[in-house]
This record gives C-alpha cells, sequence and structure tokens, in this order.
C-alpha cells in the first residue's frame, strides 16, 4: 500500500470505504460492528462483554503449556516469557535456540527437563540420574504471611497487603488501589458501563457477584446462616465479616497506633487519619472527607435524601445500616450483650461505647481544649464549637444549627408540635427541658 492510499484510508475514511464497497461484492464485505459468539452466535455490542460472555457462559480448559521451566514446577505458553521467568526469577543466562532454552554459558539443552532444580554448567545431558528429585511444589510463599501464589507477578500484588503499597490512581476521584485488576473494575464506575444484568428486574451490575449476590433477593436463597443470631447471607465471605460483630476478632493492625479492626475497609479509612489525607470536599459546607463513598452518604444530610425505607412504619434513613438498625426495634432483636452487666443493644457501636462506662475509658480528646469523649461522633459535635461549623440549615427560615438534634427540635416552631405533655395538668411543651422545668413546679 503507497503513501496516497494510506492517507485516504486514514484521513479520508467515508470516502474510501464508499470506494471499497463499490469495488467489492456485497457479500464479500461485513461492516456490523457486533461481535458474534462462536459457539451459541449471541452478539454483543463489543469485544470486552464478548469475552465477558466466553468466560461466564462458555468456560474452557486453560491452554496447553508447551515450555516447563527446567529449575522449578512453573510452565509457560510462549518460550519468551519461560526466558524472562528463568532470568528474573532463577538468575540464569539463557538463550533461545531451535525452539527450545538452552545454557548461554555451556550450550546444555532444556529442552526435556522440567522442575530438576538448579543448574550446574558443564554438566552433560546424560548425567541426570533417573532418582534425582523433581520440584511438585506449585507457586510461591510469601516470606511475610506463609501464604502461597500461583505465579511471582501474583506474589508481588500480594505484599502490597503487608506494605499498603497502592499504586494505581484513579484520575477521576482520586482513590487509590493496590492491584490493577481492581483499579480497572473501579473505573467502570466512572464509565457507566455495567455489563452484568438481572434477567428477572432488569438492574445492572459493574462486578458478577455483585449480581449474584442480587439474584438472592429475588429467589430468597442464603445458605449462609450466622450461628449466634440466625441471621442469614448469599456468601460466605459476607458471613464471616458478620461473624466479627459477635466476636472480638479484629484481624486487621494498624501499625501506626496498634488499633486493631474487624474489615480491611475500616483500616483503610483509619489510615488516613495518619496520613492526614482528605481528597474529597463537600461543596455545601466545606466538610473535608476521607472517603469517596462517606461524602455521597454526608451529601444526603444537605439534599434530604433518604432511600431506605422501614415497610412497618415508613421511616426512612440515610444508610442501609440504619435501617436494619431500626428495624430491631420492630423484631425486639439485641443481639449485642454486655459481659459486665448483661446489658443488650441493637447495634455493636453501642457496645463497644457502653463498656468504656465500665472501663472509665475516653479515648478520643479534643486538640484545643483537651476535653475527651468516648467516641469519635461525641468529638466530631464537640469541635463544631471550635469551629463553628454549623451543617444543619432550617429550610424555612434559614437558621444554621451544629447539631441534627437542635435542628428538629427549632422545627416544631414551625409546625407548632409540642409532643411533651405534663403527667399533672397535661400542659404541652415543645422541648423536653421546658416540660423537665414545669413538673418541677407543677405537683
Amino acid at each position: 500500500m503507497d503513501y496516497l492510499e494510506k492517507h485516504v484510508k486514514w484521513v479520508h475514511q467515508k470516502e474510501y470505504l464508499d470506494n471499497l464497497k463499490k469495488s467489492l461484492p456485497n457479500h464479500t464485505l461485513n461492516f456490523s460492528h457486533k461481535h458474534v459468539c462462536s459457539i451459541c452466535s449471541s452478539t454483543f455490542k463489543c469485544k470486552a462483554h464478548l469475552s465477558i460472555h466466553m468466560h461466564e457462559v462458555h468456560p474452557s480448559a486453560p491452554p496447553r503449556r508447551l515450555h516447563p521451566c527446567p529449575i522449578c514446577a512453573r510452565s509457560f505458553q510462549y518460550l519468551k516469557n519461560l526466558k524472562n521467568h528463568c532470568q528474573r526469577w532463577h538468575n540464569m543466562s539463557v538463550v533461545t535456540r531451535g525452539g527450545h532454552l538452552s545454557c548461554a554459558d555451556c550450550g546444555k539443552s532444556f529442552k526435556a527437563t522440567w522442575g530438576q532444580g538448579r543448574h550446574l554448567c558443564h554438566e552433560p545431558d546424560e548425567a541426570e540420574s533417573e532418582d534425582k528429585p523433581i520440584c511438585l511444589d506449585t507457586g510461591v510463599q510469601c516470606s511475610q504471611c506463609g501464604k502461597k501464589l500461583r505465579t511471582p507477578q501474583s506474589l508481588e500484588d500480594h505484599m502490597r497487603t503487608h506494605t499498603g503499597d497502592r499504586p494505581f490512581i484513579c484520575k477521576d476521584c482520586g482513590r487509590r488501589f493496590g492491584e490493577r485488576s481492581s483499579w480497572r473494575q473501579h473505573m467502570k464506575i466512572h464509565l457507566g458501563e455495567k455489563p452484568f444484568k438481572c434477567e428477572v428486574c432488569g438492574k445492572a451490575f459493574i462486578r458478577s457477584h455483585h449480581l449474584k449476590s442480587h439474584l438472592t433477593t429475588h429467589s430468597g436463597k442464603k445458605e449462609y446462616s450466622c450461628p449466634e443470631c440466625g441471621k442469614e447471607f448469599g456468601f460466605k465471605s459476607s458471613l464471616d465479616l458478620h461473624v466479627r460483630t459477635h466476636s472480638s476478632e479484629r484481624p486487621f493492625h494498624c501499625h501506626v497506633c496498634g488499633k486493631n479492626f474487624n474489615t480491611r475497609r475500616n483500616l483503610r479509612v483509619h489510615t488516613k487519619l495518619h496520613n492526614n489525607e482528605k481528597a474529597h470536599k463537600c461543596g455545601e459546607c466545606g466538610l473535608e472527607i476521607r472517603d469517596l463513598g462517606a461524602l455521597k452518604v454526608h451529601l444526603r444530610t444537605h439534599t434530604g435524601e433518604r432511600p431506605y425505607h422501614c415497610t412497618v412504619c415508613g421511616n426512612r434513613f440515610i444508610r442501609l445500616a440504619h435501617l436494619r438498625n431500626h428495624q430491631r426495634i420492630h423484631s425486639g432483636e439485641r443481639p449485642y450483650k454486655c459481659n459486665e452487666c448483661d446489658k443488650s443493644f441493637t447495634q455493636s457501636g453501642d457496645l463497644v461505647k457502653h463498656k468504656r462506662i465500665h472501663s472509665g475509658e475516653r479515648p478520643y480528646k479534643c486538640p484545643d481544649c483537651h476535653r475527651c469523649y468516648t467516641s469519635s461522633g461525641d468529638l466530631g459535635k464537640h469541635r463544631r464549637s471550635h469551629t463553628n461549623l454549623r451543617p444543619y440549615t432550617c429550610k424555612e427560615c434559614g437558621k444554621t444549627f451544629r447539631l441534627s438534634g437542635h435542628l428538629k427540635t427549632h422545627m416544631l416552631t414551625h409546625t407548632g408540635e409540642k409532643p411533651y405533655s405534663c403527667p399533672n395538668c397535661l400542659r404541652r411543651f415543645a422541648r423536653s427541658h421546658h416540660l423537665s422545668g414545669h413538673v418541677a413546679k407543677c405537683r
């Protein structure tokens, strides 16, 4: 193809295709952009969707490994990958000759050798004894925790769980990832790509396991149940996380302050406290938040959105966890019990705070006035008195408040509601402390 034809093909594509259609028979051209499955003839808009379909619906055996490593038990489909592996992981001086690997120093061929340990130069091919041990130990072991990984690349990814290194950064929201696969999955959020669709209700999902979890809402099949409270889950991983709420198991350790957490995500959010990392800022009140998911939930306090509603009493909630905790009011369930006084709670966090009454622990200290609190939430509310942050605004008169409870009480002045009544004279009050002052006099 000369330079003129290349120029026409790439710069004037429409004209090039028109000329090509005229010069060739119709049956020889197929300008359809659909990708067709060779097994079931299903069509897809893009090649990525076809690949996902082939992996999910028509799984096939892995490709045959043609080139085994002469030192360890690994094998490779391509000779170049085997050469790179020997040079990188075994420090071997090797070359490719005649479709197989050979030693660059002594010329020994590794065509028929596999897993026979360290190579010694100038050892003749016939010198290999029949009872020489063969390495059957597949995988690479982590020196930190002893876990075995299938490939050296998997080991490199796994080591980031110990080092905390997260080299893959999302350019849209700044979130960091330790694995490239997790980063690619996250990018689908910004692209709006949701390839996994529920055939029952049409809802689409980014990940296949999200779809599987969603399908349990239609089938009602949840095969994993908690032995403590009987709560059912569709996945064992979800059950394992839930079981930790009943036990004191907190396997994820902060190396800076020594605090332990029951999930990796909670540890990840906590480490940002030490790094002073606050990547996201609320455009309404200026509050800086370390986690993107937490920012999305926080914005509901300004928009008034409460997507989770109770089917029993109709109450609506900002968080799904708040709805689940609320539903225990109707069921009477209090799964979290104190070992000191047998008091029980609907939320695990309330039990943790309650235990500090017995221990006297107040771990959250104000850096401005050095007052101490039993919970981070109480400290956050107190610090607004120093910063004068008033995130709760009355839509009727524009007055702002530091606490949501103060806003709720203020709204009674607009609605005229007086929920607190005197048991002696039945006089009603808008505020509880007004009632307390009245009852002391009305006897």
